[in-house]
């Protein structure tokens, strides 16, 4: 009787690639922020000076897709990174960094510059072409502009753009055709540059969308948070080292109030006791102005 033989294969790995496999892992450990960037459409020369231009901050390395794999998949399951290996795909580097992960995206962002779509490319967000007149003169191009969805039309001896109308879709193919309109109508949609696909610090993995914030608006936001947090605090009596010298202040004025409305007569209110109840004396005689020998000369001078 026939027995099955189980044959066990040895795949040898050539020690350069076990090399740039510990290259990457150690990479990922040796920095704070570690992350895959997509660098497809980027020209070679483009590349090169944007890596110059990070360098120091920054540190690109290039891998083949099958060793990053290899190299995120030998990563324990526990720790955030090996979820990178989800991400490798298509023209990427590695980049390790000390910066935090958001410093990271916001210095990546930087190197980007726009360009004109071709057909087939996918659009980074929604392309809507702006309503307004153009610098063509009326012609053949009026009807291929309505072609690909923009209406457009012939106002005063030039073709105008009707209506704002969003032509595109954010993650849509842009058409041939389209393209060309877009650029003959200088719109250039197209990111060329740097984009992050996920990035991991400590034990926390970031999307793109995680890391994009409006600065302006985020420092805003703090400074009201700070505001109403000071506001509760005074309202509610609560001190701290924010709050102590305002509560202080606060109490002062209050004292202050109830001892002239009281009257309670200390020094540090007399005067505003006087003054209270000269403008009280002073409302009284306002009343009794226009009756004979009611005031006196002064009065009369003070009410006038």
């Amino acid at each position: 009787m026939e027995t099955e033989t189980q044959v066990h294969h040895s795949v040898h790995i050539p020690q350069w690639k076990k090399d740039e496999i510990k290259k990457i892992v150690d990479g990922i450990h040796a920095h704070r922020s570690a992350g895959i960037v997509d660098v497809h459409g980027v020209p070679a020369n483009s590349l090169q000076k944007m890596r110059e231009s990070l360098r120091g901050k920054v540190e690109m390395r290039m891998v083949r897709n099958t060793l990053a794999t290899i190299a995120l998949d030998s990563i324990p399951k526990d720790e955030k990174a090996h979820e990178l290996g989800k991400y490798v795909e298509g023209q990427m580097v590695m980049v390790y960094t000390d910066l935090n992960a958001f410093k990271l995206y916001k210095l990546l962002e930087s190197t980007k510059s726009k360009r004109a779509a071709k057909g087939g490319d996918v659009a980074p967000s929604d392309i809507t072409v702006p309503k307004g007149p153009t610098s063509f003169k009326p012609g053949p191009l009026v009807g291929e502009l309505q072609q690909v969805g923009i209406p457009a039309g012939i106002e005063g001896g030039k073709v105008v753009i009707k209506d704002t109308k969003t032509v595109v879709r954010k993650g849509e193919k842009i058409s041939a055709k389209l393209a060309e309109m877009l650029t003959r109508l200088e719109i250039t949609p197209m990111d060329v540059g740097l984009n992050l696909k996920a990035v991991v610090e400590g034990h926390t993995l970031y999307m793109p969308e995680d890391l994009s914030l409006d600065e302006e608006q985020l420092k805003a936001n703090f400074a009201l948070a700070a505001r109403e947090a000071m506001g509760l605090s005074l309202a509610a009596g609560i001190a701290n080292k924010d709050s102590i010298v305002p509560l202080i202040q606060k109490a002062v004025r209050e004292s202050k109030a109830l001892a002239v409305n009281a009257p309670i007569f200390e020094k540090e209110v007399m005067d505003m006791i006087l003054s209270k109840a000269e403008m009280e004396m002073l409302a009284v005689a306002k009343t009794v102005a226009g009756k004979e020998n009611a005031l006196d000369e002064e009065l009369k001078a003070k009410v006038k």
